[in-house]
């Protein structure tokens, strides 16, 4: 089965992760039955969410598999055509999806069809709920696979077809600060916890801008200005009524890790500069960590992928994958995959035809020499 027809009737599911994505990985199982593919539907973290393995060959970690992820960002926005249909103008194609990522989702889908697996196994993983926190990933390990797959796995993430073996992580925090509410005619009576808010803020930002200065091993990976971890205030909620004393403010950060700092350290930095400078009650939790990932240069993927594509460097990007709780389970994993993430999740997003060939061809090359 070609690529592109996998491709016009999987975009044509809308998989925003607001909704269910059981049609989608119905539609996917029936396409490859018949072709000596083994299908696992396995639910997820809540109702109407599943992940899908499908598997050629006898199970084993020896082999290859190949990960991606089956939802995506709403199509908001202005389109110059309809996001849910594959269109090509000029020489490539636009749809939601089409670069992040279910260009490679279809290539991964022809090459297990189309594959006659003679050693090993060939595995394909295709996980739900990336775009809000890699929560298909993470429940994957807090269950537990049907069969055993292969530990090398490339995950198709927009890369431009260059090798990632590193990636920072994403650590979502909160801080609520409580103060006392009053009517504004009388805000004596009160604590303004919204200015207290504002306050904070500002010595977050501050510690935040500490951070920019911070380098490790890991740092020369990384493109110049993305070579620290960042810290961003996201959010800010407080106040009921403009004649109401905010008797609460909800801050929200976000917290990109390089791959080999200490996580513990760094948040009890920040939690450090919310005590000296917050003089009402306050409360800090982590509400999510999506993980860094780091595989060795050494690992037998990454030197079987950077000899077929002649890459020789090793790169780092600022963004996470589901590769991080994939990491946690053993298993070495390498972004790779047509497209450029900088458009992803943008109106009119697009793959490159000419890259979705080429990167279907390596994919060939390493099903080839691994299984």
């Amino acid at each position: 089965m070609d690529i592109e027809s996998i491709l016009k009737q999987i975009i044509a599911v809308d998989t925003t992760s607001v909704l269910s994505n059981e049609p989608l990985v119905d539609l996917i199982s029936s396409l490859v039955e018949g072709y000596g593919v083994s299908a696992y539907k396995m639910s997820s973290h809540q109702s109407g969410k599943f992940n899908l393995l499908l598997t050629k060959g006898k199970p084993s970690i020896n082999g290859v598999t190949l990960c991606g992820h089956l939802d995506t960002v709403p199509a908001t926005g202005d389109w110059d055509s309809p996001p849910y249909e594959l269109t090509e103008r000029g020489e490539n194609w636009y749809a939601r999806g089409s670069c992040d990522m279910k260009g490679f989702v279809a290539i991964a889908l022809s090459t297990i069809i189309e594959t006659a697996v003679t050693d090993g196994c060939l595995a394909v993983l295709l996980l739900c709920d990336e775009e809000v926190g890699s929560l298909g990933a993470k429940h994957l390990i807090e269950s537990r696979m049907p069969v055993e797959i292969p530990k090398s796995v490339i995950i198709g993430e927009p890369t431009s077809l260059n090798i990632v073996r590193l990636h920072k992580g994403h650590i979502s925090l909160s801080l609520i600060i409580e103060g006392v509410s009053a009517h504004t005619g009388s805000p004596h009576l009160g604590k303004n916890a919204l200015v207290e808010g504002v306050h904070v803020i500002e010595k977050i930002h501050a510690y935040a801008k500490e951070l920019e200065e911070a380098r490790t091993p890991c740092s020369e990976f990384f493109p110049e200005l993305l070579s620290f971890p960042i810290l961003t205030v996201s959010k800010m909620n407080s106040g009921s009524a403009i004649n109401i004393v905010p008797d609460k403010c909800e801050i929200s950060m976000g917290l990109r890790l390089l791959p080999d700092q200490d996580k513990h350290a760094v948040i009890d930095e920040l939690e450090s500069v919310i005590k000296e400078h917050c003089t009402l009650p306050w409360t800090f939790a982590e509400l999510s960590d999506n993980p860094t990932m780091l595989t060795n240069f050494d690992a037998p993927i990454n030197s079987l992928l950077s000899s077929i594509v002649g890459q020789e460097e090793s790169q780092g990007v600022s963004y996470g994958s589901d590769g991080g709780h994939l990491s946690t389970m053993g298993f070495e994993c390498l972004l790779f995959g047509p497209g450029d993430i900088a458009i992803a999740h943008k109106p009119n997003e697009f793959v490159p035809i000419k890259e979705i060939y080429q990167c279907a061809e390596v994919i060939k090359q390493v099903v080839k020499e691994s299984c």
